[in-house]
């Protein structure tokens, strides 16, 4: 009777292991595949600012050295390509109706608009940074395009914005 005792208490311990061990299998697998989704904590839902992507004074080498690396026209230009190619969609910052074809070409036929004056981008975006791994990631929801408005001197008086457009998440 005590070889009996001693296997049901070894089927026991087996068993137990056996559900430990993959409970503790099952625990980790969603934490990793939650981390790659949206790493670290949300520290910034939504959050909206903008970034000058054209140096407006010719003197502050700062800036110039800033915006060194940026392929700002090949940018402007795939964005424009993927709203009249219907990859993109683009939208009104002031009441947020999506644009037609149509009105992106009327925006490029203004008088006060071009292409190359697109010295202004607002991004929306969402921020996490996981402590841990030291890690940060920006998710952007939506850029505004915004370009330049000139005195009759030809200084900067500010910026227009020309429409915004929506990233596919």
């Amino acid at each position: 009777m005590n070889s009996r005792r001693y296997i049901k208490h070894m089927t026991f311990l087996v068993v137990c292991f056996f559900f430990v061990f993959n409970a503790c299998k099952q625990k980790q697998a969603p934490s990793t595949t939650a981390t790659l989704e949206t790493p670290g904590i949300c520290i910034a839902d939504t959050i909206i600012y903008p970034v000058v992507i054209m140096n407006p004074d010719s003197l502050d080498t700062w800036t110039e050295q800033c915006l060194s690396q940026l392929e700002r026209r090949q940018f402007v230009d795939q964005v424009f390509d993927a709203i009249y190619k219907h990859k993109a969609k683009a939208y009104s910052y002031f009441d947020h109706e999506e644009l037609s074809i149509a009105d992106v070409k009327a925006i490029e036929e203004q008088a006060d608009f071009s292409r190359d004056k697109i010295a202004k981008l607002q991004f929306w975006e969402t921020w996490h940074f996981d402590e841990h791994q030291v890690v940060m990631t920006k998710q952007v929801h939506a850029i505004l395009f915004a370009y330049e408005i000139l005195t009759e001197e030809g200084e900067l008086r500010g910026y227009k914005a020309a429409f915004y457009v929506k990233m596919k998440e």
